[in-house]
């Protein structure tokens, strides 16, 4: 990946994450290696990647059996957070953590966005 590239991720992911009640974004290889980030203090991002990686592998072979396709995301509802994780094209994965006052659906709308422009990027790198 080239440096240009690089900088267009983050000033993307950093943008995104201004958004009220987005905590974290990060965009990692398909294999879970972390590509760019941006995440709160003492929460570790190569940790985010690598097991947003394993969920989205997880759900595609659930749905793969059976339904004989693919997840399109995976969401995680937790106490006080919203995963969600959405394919960026073959190379990549991205991950959102929403705080508990986001509301999923304009949320999504605004992930796939961002997981369109990720996506654009990297097929041009």
């Amino acid at each position: 990946m080239t440096d240009g590239t690089l900088t267009e991720l983050m000033e993307l992911i950093t943008d995104f994450k201004t958004m009220k009640c987005i905590e974290a974004v990060v965009v990692t290889s398909r294999s879970g290696i972390n590509i760019a980030s941006s995440v709160p203090p003492k929460t570790n991002p190569d940790t985010l990647a690598a097991m947003s990686s394993a969920l989205q592998y997880a759900a595609d072979i659930l749905t793969g059996r059976a339904k004989k396709s693919f997840s399109d995301r995976v969401v995680i509802e937790c106490e006080r957070d919203k995963i969600i994780i959405v394919g960026t094209g073959p190379k990549a994965l991205l991950l959102v953590l929403a705080s508990e006052k986001s509301t999923l659906g304009p949320r999504f709308m605004e992930i796939s966005n961002l997981s369109r422009q990720v996506k654009e990027l990297l097929e041009y790198d």
